[in-house]
């Protein structure tokens, strides 16, 4: 696809959103691509029941992969176009929410206030052996450690081995029916939107939403988001 009609698509785009009055955000893995935060199948290999038991038994071993796949990136990266502009639309009140699948934070660092991280995220992490609970900064360290009891921490997904987070199901559920306008980014369909809203699809793969979408955009989503972010 040429880049003149990436330009009239994301035209396209703007203006859907601006006849919107309630647009939704639904984000997966593919946003984060870009900001080296690894697909989903890593992410379940990780965030699974045996990785939560290697954590407990082998912290060294755990927090040494988890760091290289997770933690690292994302303070040496952090936000990317993506993640920047949507804070943007919600700060210019074009944007109700966010619901993501992912558990990268990055949403909220990039400055998104209202995000519904329906696998929870990583800015949440539980002292394995006070129950006491730390923000993202505190994964920094090698091994990340309870600083009142020294006990290991475990981030919140791996600790709930990636259960879904009921009350943040439910406000999905809430502002994805109010919504007229879906924007899915990187998506592969694990949230289902109701009928009666229009849907832009933006994946470079074909997937779920595309038989639902008013508009498909074959390109990578920061390939999108820099060419919105000219005419916001």
């Amino acid at each position: 696809m040429s880049e003149s009609s990436l330009k009239e698509q994301v035209k396209q785009m703007y203006q859907m959103i601006l006849d919107a009055k309630h647009t939704t955000v639904l984000t997966g893995a593919g946003i984060s691509v870009s900001s080296h935060v690894p697909d989903m199948e890593m992410m379940t290999n990780v965030f699974g029941f045996s990785e939560s038991t290697t954590l407990e038994n082998h912290p060294d071993t755990f927090w040494s992969e988890f760091h290289k796949d997770f933690v690292d990136p994302i303070f040496k990266y952090g936000p990317n176009k993506s993640h920047r502009v949507l804070a943007k639309l919600e700060q210019a009140d074009h944007l109700d929410g966010i619901v993501t699948t992912n558990v990268d934070y990055l949403h909220n660092i990039a400055g998104n206030t209202n995000v519904m991280p329906i696998w929870s995220d990583l800015n949440t992490n539980h002292c394995i052996n006070c129950g006491r609970i730390f923000d993202i900064n505190h994964l920094k360290d090698a091994i990340p450690r309870c600083p009142n009891c020294n006990g290991v921490l475990s981030p919140d997904p791996v600790f709930r081995h990636i259960a879904t987070l009921p009350d943040e199901v439910r406000r999905a559920n809430q502002i994805m029916q109010n919504s007229d306008l879906t924007i899915v980014i990187g998506s592969n369909g694990y949230y289902s939107q109701t009928s009666n809203q229009h849907v832009i699809n933006i994946n470079h793969k074909t997937n779920t939403f595309d038989q639902r979408s008013d508009l498909i955009l074959r390109h990578s989503s920061d390939d999108v988001f820099n060419e919105l972010e000219q005419i916001l």
